[in-house]
C-alpha cells in the first residue's frame, strides 16, 4: 500500500503579523535574487516578502542559502542535503521549512535543480527519513541522518557513536560541510518561526510532516 501524506496541520493561509512588502516596492538590491527564486520554487515565497524589510540581510541569506545547499563544490550530494533539511526543518518544530523542504523533495525531478528544484522522492522514503522508522539505504547515510536528528535536537551531545560513524563514512570537509546545513536550517527555522511566517496556500498539504519527527 502507498503510503499517505500525514494530515495537514494548517488549512487555510493565515495573514502574517506584520504586512508583506509589496513585490513592486522591493529594494533594487532584491531584484537579482527574485528571478532565482522564481525559476527555481515556482513562486515567490513569503519569507521573501518580509526579508525584503532589510535588502542588506535578505541578498546575505540568500547567498548563505545557496553557499550551504547548491554550492558547485558541495562536497556532499545535493539531494541528500535536502533530505537532511526536510528531516532538520521537521525536527527543530518549523512547520514552514518543514512543508516547503518536502514540497521540494516530492517534486517531479526535472534534472536541473538550478531552475526548477525537484527530487522525485517517494512519499514513503520521505516520511521514513522524517520519522526515522525507516532505516537509510546504506550506512553512510543513516550516520548523516542520526547526526542531523541528535544535533539539531542537542548538538553539544550528539553521542559519541554517531561522531564515530559519521567520521567513519564522511570525510572532514563532509562532516564541516554536513555541521554546517544542520546549523543553517536550526538559524532558518528560528527565524521563520519567530517572524510567524503564514505558508502558502499552496503548500498547505505538506504541514502534516513536521508531527512525524
Amino acid at each position: 500500500m502507498n503510503a499517505v501524506p500525514p494530515k495537514p496541520k494548517v488549512t487555510v493561509e493565515a495573514e502574517p503579523f506584520i504586512p508583506y512588502v509589496k513585490p513592486e516596492e522591493f529594494d533594487p538590491r532584491i531584484k537579482p535574487i527574485l528571478d532565482p527564486y522564481m525559476k527555481r520554487m515556482g513562486f515567490l515565497p513569503n519569507a521573501l516578502k518580509l526579508y525584503a524589510y532589510r535588502p542588506e540581510i535578505a541578498v546575505t541569506l540568500f547567498t548563505l542559502n545557496s553557499n550551504v545547499m547548491r554550492d558547485p563544490s558541495s562536497a556532499l550530494p545535493q539531494l541528500l542535503k535536502r533530505k537532511v533539511a526536510a528531516l532538520c526543518c521537521a525536527v527543530n518544530g518549523c512547520a514552514y521549512c518543514t512543508a516547503h523542504s518536502c514540497n521540494m523533495l516530492k517534486r517531479p525531478n526535472t534534472g536541473d535543480p538550478m531552475t526548477s528544484e525537484g527530487w522525485g522522492i517517494s512519499e514513503e522514503e520521505l516520511q521514513g527519513i522524517i520519522s526515522g522508522e525507516t532505516k537509510a539505504p546504506n550506512e553512510m547515510e543513516q550516520a548523516v541522518f542520526d547526526y542531523a536528528r541528535a544535533a539539531s535536537e542537542d548538538a553539544p551531545n550528539v553521542p559519541r557513536e554517531i561522531l564515530d560513524r559519521l567520521k567513519k563514512h564522511l570525510t572532514p570537509p563532509q562532516i564541516v560541510e554536513l555541521a554546517c546545513v544542520v546549523g543553517f536550517w536550526k538559524f532558518y527555522n528560528t527565524v521563520h518561526d519567530s517572524l510567524h511566517i503564514p505558508i502558502e496556500q499552496h503548500l498547505l498539504a505538506d504541514t502534516g510532516y513536521v508531527s512525524l519527527a
